[in-house]
């Protein structure tokens, strides 16, 4: 009965989130077409990686596990961008599936400054198998399904996205429709979007040292206020050592190594500090990305956003 119980709970923490708001990612500074579609191109050349998160649910069946894989570029003499983002979340009984494609347009301005305006658009598709849990309840109980239920959604969001090499600063609302994956209206509501602030600067502190902040907040009317800050210090242009803070959730660590041919390898931890520090005793990923090589980009290094 604790396991059911349990694994009931994390489905309904599930419910909610998805109903309300995006997956949270340590590492959402190097794929930020999760919730900005005008993300897209900004790399100036072909970007592509893939993250992976668990949570550590202490004892507990059907811990939060994602997958997210990505890849964007720029054409058009790049004055446009496109990308794809794929998302997979299993949570106690469900598994979702998110396929993303991402559009921006982007203008130029001296001094190697864009300001881009996107739009998204993905498909949602939430599987329920109940069948997990029936073994442990009565036959016939009618509060717990039975079987495999499914629902899929589309939506659509835009955004915006102003970058130089020392500063960047986004806005977006990847859902603008008031569908979720298990509330299906269809409809638009300001009542229910999730609306994204981030940015972040690079302030050299020698040769070598380059000190970069980043800041993300998610404001939703019906989720209580979120943000997270996060410090990084990158040496030689290769290793970053940086710290975050999630508002009221976790204090998370992450380290991130690029090789000179763009390939970047990085693992974080986070630790809970919120109430759910009973339940679980923390989530980690591991990320693998890799920038492709650019001649005509005249691009001096390999920047982090």
């Amino acid at each position: 009965m604790k396991k059911l119980i349990y694994t009931l709970l994390i489905t309904m923490i599930a419910i909610s989130g998805w109903s309300q708001s995006e997956p949270d990612f340590t590492f959402n500074l190097f794929n930020q077409l999760n919730f900005n579609p005008a993300y897209a191109g900004s790399k100036e050349v072909l970007d592509a990686g893939a993250i992976y998160r668990n949570q550590w649910w202490s004892g507990v069946d059907g811990a939060p596990r994602n997958l997210n894989l990505w890849g964007h570029m720029p054409f058009a003499n790049r004055r446009n961008g496109i990308g794809i983002n794929i998302l997979t979340d299993k949570i106690g009984l469900d598994k979702v599936f998110t396929l993303g494609v991402d559009y921006a347009y982007r203008i130029k301005f001296s001094g190697r400054k864009v300001l881009a305006l996107g739009l998204g658009a993905r498909f949602e598709n939430a599987r329920s198998d109940w069948n997990k849990v029936n073994g442990a309840v009565t036959t016939g109980d009618g509060t717990i399904g039975t079987g495999e239920t499914s629902n899929s959604t589309f939506n659509i969001g835009p955004g915006a996205y102003f970058k130089t090499p020392k500063f960047y600063l986004g806005f977006s609302i990847p859902r603008m429709l008031a569908n979720s994956l298990y509330d299906d209206t269809g409809q638009f509501s300001g009542s229910v979007n999730t609306y994204f602030i981030q940015g972040g600067l690079s302030l050299p502190i020698s040769n070598n040292v380059e000190f970069l902040p980043n800041a993300q907040v998610r404001i939703n009317p019906n989720s209580p206020f979120d943000f997270d800050l996060n410090a990084n210090v990158m040496f030689n242009d290769a290793l970053m050592l940086g710290l975050m803070y999630r508002f009221e959730d976790s204090l998370d660590g992450l380290v991130v190594y690029q090789f000179t041919n763009g390939l970047r390898l990085g693992v974080a931890i986070d630790f809970t500090i919120s109430e759910l520090s009973k339940a679980t005793t923390g989530s980690f990923e591991v990320m693998a990305a890799y920038t492709f090589p650019c001649e005509d980009c005249k691009i001096v290094n390999l920047r982090y956003f």
